[in-house]
């Protein structure tokens, strides 16, 4: 076979391309003449020395010591930010750097969507990591998708990191004495409010009571603006804004031994509270008149709804990320009356091996990595989420997140661990949307819901 002439611009090419070595410090042909140029060589003479001293360029060679990737493990979550997937990019490249033999292939699964998504993964070849919150967790772990890892968690060498965690989380994964999930995220509930709308209606303190809320939201209503909005759909997960009112009445979806319903009647006067808001005191707008990303959350950041219920992991993208024009508070739903019960509702998510896993041990190798203090925590503070580490915090930008943290999460209030807990939520939300949009009292919405929880308990 005849040598392949090189042409006049291939010659200039790998001219320019060659190395040129200074003991060992390789540049380019091209950047040695531009740096000797900018030094008062002419570019004749520069020329000269850089063909002198220029040495083809090496062939990069992989080490021999260096390891393909023995395992796959594809991880799914839902998002937790805008830039999530992003901040995922930077997480794969640095667990493969630590671990060579196993590649990482994180995924997304939609909120909304979040149970059909995971009960359809599972029915078929699942992810090897699943993020599961604890209103799902009971439900996959009692079909037998989730891998019990007690031999794991019990090993000798993972003693100091369990300690590290709070031995809350461990009682939630915790099922006939068998571990299936460690403890990685939070997220906590509550309200925000833009201080500039509440200062120019006179309104120098946050409501400390329900009244105190409706006078203020009236003070705040205008023709621009919605004194207090909160979410009322159940794919924009609503219920998160309803349970801390039920809560402060000392009511809850059963009872705590988890053997009856506790929403009828203890719940009736919370749902017709915020029912009035939109009906009565017409300073919310009406059920399912905006949707929670496109509607409610624009509205706020354009100044047009003065105190939103929202959940708390977005004061990073409003303090921090793309803050808003104004003064931002957070604070707690108001008690019923004066001196009486404030509730903060959170939820919490485990990182869990799938049953179906081929490749458990590599799947463990990226749960400790994700859940240890130097991933986890850093990754929560870009989030916005709290960890449920004992031994440290997230290290937060956000001071709103900061007066999160040691104001509100003390006092939260999570789930009832039960099997179809999230299919209760889903059965008995119809009802609560109905008394939203008038058709129906909150006692008579109540003591429906009631039904339909005693239905399903031991289901």
């Amino acid at each position: 076979m005849s040598e392949r002439k090189l042409t006049l611009s291939d010659r200039k090419r790998l001219r320019d391309e060659a190395i040129v070595d200074f003991r060992h410090g390789f540049i380019s042909r091209r950047e040695f003449m531009h740096r000797a140029t900018a030094a008062g060589l002419s570019a004749a003479f520069a020329g000269k020395v850089a063909g002198a001293v220029a040495a083809p360029a090496p062939e990069p060679k992989r080490s021999r010591w260096a390891k393909q990737a023995e395992a796959t493990i594809t991880f799914i979550k839902g998002p937790h930010h805008p830039e999530d997937p992003q901040f995922w990019d930077t997480m794969k490249q640095e667990f493969e750097a630590a671990h060579p033999d196993i590649a990482l292939n994180p995924t997304f699964f939609d909120w909304a969507t979040m149970d059909a998504e995971l009960t359809a993964g599972y029915a078929s070849q699942p992810p090897d990591v699943v993020y599961l919150v604890d209103l799902v967790l009971a439900k996959f772990v009692n079909a037998g998708q989730v891998a019990d890892i007690t031999a794991m968690i019990d090993a000798e060498d993972y003693a100091a990191e369990r300690e590290a965690i709070a031995p809350f989380t461990w009682d939630v994964t915790n099922f006939d004495g068998k571990q299936y999930g460690v403890g990685a995220l939070g997220a906590a509930f509550g309200i925000f409010y833009n201080m500039d709308l509440l200062e120019a209606a006179g309104i120098t303190e946050f409501p400390q009571t329900r009244d105190e809320l409706v006078e203020a939201a009236k003070a705040l209503t205008t023709d621009q603006v919605w004194g207090f909005q909160f979410r009322d759909s159940f794919t924009d997960y609503a219920h998160w804004d309803w349970l801390p009112y039920v809560h402060n009445d000392d009511a809850d979806v059963m009872t705590a031994d988890l053997t009856a319903q506790n929403l009828d009647p203890g719940a009736a006067a919370a749902t017709q509270y915020l029912a009035d808001m939109k009906l009565v005191h017409k300073v919310s707008p009406e059920a399912g008149a905006y949707d929670w990303l496109t509607g409610n959350r624009p509205l706020f950041e354009a100044g047009r709804i003065a105190i939103l219920h929202d959940e708390y992991p977005q004061a990073v993208v409003w303090e921090v990320d793309s803050p808003v024009d104004f003064r931002l508070g957070v604070a707690q739903a108001p008690a019923t009356t004066e001196g009486g019960k404030q509730s903060t509702m959170g939820n919490f998510g485990y990182a869990t091996i799938s049953e179906k896993s081929p490749n458990k041990e590599a799947a463990w190798e990226f749960v400790k990595w994700w859940t240890s203090a130097d991933v986890i925590n850093p990754y929560a503070a870009q989030i916005g989420l709290q960890t449920v580490r004992v031994d440290s915090s997230p290290p937060y930008e956000s001071e709103l997140l900061q007066t999160v943290q040691e104001l509100y999460v003390p006092k939260v209030q999570g789930i009832q661990v039960t099997e179809n807990y999230y299919e209760m939520l889903t059965n008995i939300w119809p009802e609560v949307e109905r008394a939203y949009r008038g058709e129906q009292t909150g006692e008579e919405a109540m003591a429906k819901a009631g039904e339909i929880v005693n239905g399903l308990i031991g289901s």
